[in-house]
């Protein structure tokens, strides 16, 4: 007797054959678009100093040094500019840029712009450093943390044989900076603190991309839905205008490289606020300059705490500012600097 319908084990084949394809079509699909939304680092490099509002930086170039990072060898790229001939010897300055960000980040501050002059070529060597996981910075070292980013500046600082140096840090940059005064007081005489965080937020602080690197499971892959458009719509809320074409070009190319998403990350989820008791513990003399308008970190909630926290820091806060004073307030920046740092 013959029946005229197939036979379950054919039957079976076909489906699991069907849904292997499938499987394979998408894992295809998937590793296409990672694989076409990254760019190598030299890549990125080569993006941000051919921006416009990196010409200074361009044409002053950056420099690299071998450094000995948790044992093992890494690259520093960092710029550094010498203070005027005939200057007096003064402690250098030293630039520690924000997540997710590079050193051009720093750009206008060190190098002037139309309406100002930069803190560059004056009284002080100033320096402005790539860190690890962000940027142009070739070294990758993950998981990535406040502490082992606070960590790479000493290292860097060593390499470079510089102590006691006036270190600027905005945003993470900021805490990276304030836990290195904290750690290694013997490298840090001055500290400005830019829009730093550092202390818990409340649940309703957390912007809604930061909940989505917090809490969703996939946020490491999120660099294959990088765009301009993403980038521009992330950063509007920080500025009190227009985000300039180039700025958001800067933040989309640093974004396009799967070890510095991890980086944003990873950082996003150790931010947590559990060093804040530290901050008692800094004893160099603190500047704290925060951004009128910030809606990352708000001036009442973290500015005015973070002030009162450090011992004798003092705070400046800039009107018709948000959270990226070194952007939007340059040559103040470099008004308050000078002041500091002399």
């Amino acid at each position: 007797m013959t029946g005229g319908g197939a036979k379950p084990e054919s039957v079976l084949r076909k489906i699991v054959f069907v849904v292997t394809a499938l499987v394979l079509m998408a894992a295809l699909g998937i590793g296409f678009l990672l694989a076409s939304s990254v760019l190598s680092k030299q890549e990125i490099e080569e993006g941000i100093l051919g921006l416009d509002k990196n010409a200074a930086l361009r044409a002053h170039g950056l420099e690299r040094r071998a450094i000995r990072f948790e044992d093992r060898d890494a690259e520093l790229i960092y710029a550094h500019v010498p203070r005027r001939e005939g200057a007096p010897e003064m402690a250098p300055v030293v630039l520690i840029h924000p997540t997710p960000h590079s050193l051009a980040t720093w750009t206008e501050v060190v190098f002037g712009g139309a309406d100002h002059e930069g803190v560059g070529g004056g009284d002080f060597d100033v320096y402005a450093l790539e860190l690890i996981g962000h940027g142009m910075t070739r070294t990758a070292a993950p998981p990535y943390s406040f502490d082992r980013c606070a960590a790479w500046i000493g290292a860097a600082l060593d390499a470079l044989g510089l102590e006691k140096v006036t270190l600027v840090g905005q945003s993470y940059g900021g805490e990276f900076a304030w836990r290195l005064a904290v750690d290694r007081p013997d490298l840090v005489g001055r500290l400005v603190l830019l829009d730093s965080s550092g202390l818990a937020r409340q649940d309703d602080e957390w912007l809604s991309e930061e909940v989505q690197m917090r809490e969703m499971s996939v946020a490491s892959l999120g660099y294959a839905l990088n765009s301009r458009e993403r980038i521009a719509h992330a950063l509007a809320p920080h500025f009190r205008g227009e985000v300039p074409t180039d700025r958001v070009e800067e933040v989309f190319l640093v974004c396009a490289h799967a070890d510095n998403w991890r980086a944003m990350v990873d950082l996003a989820r150790d931010e947590n606020g559990t060093r804040a008791a530290d901050l008692a513990r800094i004893a160099c003399p603190t500047l704290i300059v925060w951004g009128e308008d910030d809606v990352a970190l708000r001036l009442d909630r973290h500015g005015r705490r973070l002030a009162e926290a450090i011992p004798g820091a003092r705070l400046e806060v800039l009107p018709a500012c948000g959270h990226y004073p070194q952007e939007e307030k340059p040559g103040r920046i470099v008004e308050l600097l000078r002041a500091f740092a002399r």
